[in-house]
């Protein structure tokens, strides 16, 4: 079990990391100006709830008696969550083209921010997040990025709700798997047990965030069927079955899962969704 000093310290924010060298070959230096851009994003406040899921990452791994470089694994994370959730505001505006953009990107031989890259947050923060990956990792990121994004695009072509629950069950393990890969080098221990744990929690993230965002996603066109309340109800019920079982399964980071759980209901984002999904359904109409 972690001792209240791991907790404490795997509770303070976690450092930006835009850093010059790729984790496992040169890159081009970063000028101070797009450093400075990209630590305004990691402060951005329509992604604090994705900034603070590598603290908890790290009290999993604590949990697990895991052997780590807390500085390096935060930094890893912090630059991958920050990745999913700029990308995630994208696509949720119906730019499904930017998953392409991003694994162009990631295919690109060499890594440098130029100044057009540093005008583009999702550009920014992919080659942030590239320059966290190792050579030896970077091919295999690279494909499971892209089996998530052709997941994604998928998923808005479900047409019941038992499709979709079942698209958003895998692409919460799959975000949450592809987080484990990103550190999986730096960790000594139990890595198995967390990375069964982390899919868990991902897929019982995303079935959450569903849930809550199943109206909105309605007016934004990016469901296939119209949900029923008997549907929205199912989703309710599968989310809250899935919630259940890990929480009885791992009772100690109850704490942890339901911290994460309110911080997902209470993301000021998603205020700013539901008011352009309404103005969008009434634009329609």
């Amino acid at each position: 079990m972690a001792t209240k000093r791991q907790r404490s310290q795997s509770e303070q924010p976690l450092p930006g990391g835009l850093i010059d060298e790729q984790a496992g070959g040169a890159c081009q230096a970063i000028p101070a100006h797009i450093r400075q851009r990209y630590e305004e994003i990691v402060l951005d406040s329509r992604y604090q709830h994705f900034v603070r899921i590598p603290p908890r990452i790290v009290r999993c791994l604590d949990y697990f008696r895991i052997k780590f470089d807390r500085t390096t694994v935060g930094e890893r994370l912090l630059a991958y969550y920050l990745f999913i959730g700029v990308v995630d505001e994208t696509l949720d505006f119906g730019n499904l083209n930017i998953g392409k953009r991003v694994l162009n990107r990631f295919d690109a031989p060499v890594c440098g921010v130029d100044e057009q890259a540093a005008a583009s947050t999702v550009e920014l923060v992919t080659e942030a997040l590239k320059r966290h990956i190792t050579d030896e990792n970077l091919g295999l990121i690279s494909v499971r990025l892209a089996e998530l994004y052709r997941e994604v695009l998928s998923e808005q072509t479900a047409t019941s709700i038992d499709a979709y629950i079942e698209h958003r069950k895998t692409i919460g393990a799959r975000t949450a798997d592809l987080s484990y890969l990103l550190i999986q080098d730096l960790l000594d221990g139990d890595a198995g047990s967390v990375r069964q744990l982390m899919s868990q929690v991902g897929k019982v993230g995303c079935l959450v965030d569903s849930a809550i965002d199943l109206s909105t996603d309605r007016r934004f066109g990016l469901l296939s069927f119209k949900p029923s309340a008997m549907d929205r109800i199912r989703l309710t019920a599968c989310a809250l079955r899935e919630g259940a079982r890990t929480l009885v399964q791992y009772p100690s980071l109850t704490g942890v899962f339901l911290a994460a759980v309110a911080d997902n209901i209470r993301d000021p984002f998603r205020a700013g969704r539901r008011a352009a999904a309404l103005i969008t359904a009434e634009a329609k109409d």
